[in-house]
């Protein structure tokens, strides 16, 4: 198989996340469609489903199910290639070659990672479209705050966002498609999960409920659902 580098490396980093919800290992599976790969967050306060299409390899074998433990530094192992690689897979080796030099991997049996890969089924009230760079700006607004939570609400035609703290902004923005009655509160597993997206971003929200965020880009789709905070009683 042949891809961009930073396609690749790319794509394993809006999987594995940031922070808090970093996810190390999981079940790379090269299939028909191209490379999917699924897992939660060791804390199960994420999950996260990501496709990688196959129209993006100029050259694209469905080798099955590759184990790796350590996605973080694969990555960087990845980076350290030029504009492109080639993959292949050989026994309990992935190999990853560019120009002029190439790397073995060794990958892990599937029975000693977590390979859970259920979608849970979720029903939201309200469905609204964001620029990544948009959002990112209110988590820095948030992040002027220590251990602040994020609210989010929909009203007709409009979200708000507003956070605890010191410094507690809001941001509200035109949603055309709220009709309102959505608002769950989320912490620092929010911004950890989803912080490394960097396309148009679908949110779908619901009360007191997890959020689905989805980016749609040309060459991958990433879905990420995030478990709200719940108020101690």
């Amino acid at each position: 198989m042949k891809v961009k580098t930073g396609t690749l490396a790319g794509f394993l980093k809006k999987f594995s996340m940031e922070g808090s919800q970093q996810i190390n290992e999981g079940v790379l599976r090269f299939e028909d469609e191209g490379l999917k790969i699924s897992a939660n967050s060791v804390s199960k306060q994420v999950r996260v489903m990501s496709w990688l299409k196959k129209g993006v390899f100029t050259e694209y074998e469905a080798i099955g199910n590759v184990g790796v433990n350590d996605i973080p530094t694969v990555i960087r192992v990845l980076e350290r290639f030029g504009e492109n690689i080639s993959l292949t897979k050989e026994g309990n080796l992935l190999t990853v070659k560019g120009e002029s030099k190439k790397v073995e991997i060794e990958l892990v049996a599937e029975s000693f990672l977590d390979t859970d890969t259920g979608e849970p089924t979720l029903e939201f009230i309200d469905t609204f479209t964001i620029p990544s760079a948009q959002m990112k700006n209110i988590y820095k607004d948030v992040k002027m705050n220590k251990d602040a939570t994020l609210t989010i609400e929909t009203a007709d035609k409009s979200v708000a966002f507003k956070n605890t703290g010191k410094y507690k902004f809001l941001n509200t923005i035109a949603a055309l498609t709220c009709k309102g009655g959505a608002k769950s509160t989320f912490g620092e597993p929010l911004i950890d999960a989803t912080n490394n997206l960097d396309g148009e971003l679908e949110i779908s929200l619901g009360e007191n409920y997890p959020m689905k965020v989805m980016e749609k880009t040309e060459t991958s789709v990433v879905t990420i659902i995030v478990a709200p905070r719940v108020a101690e009683e």
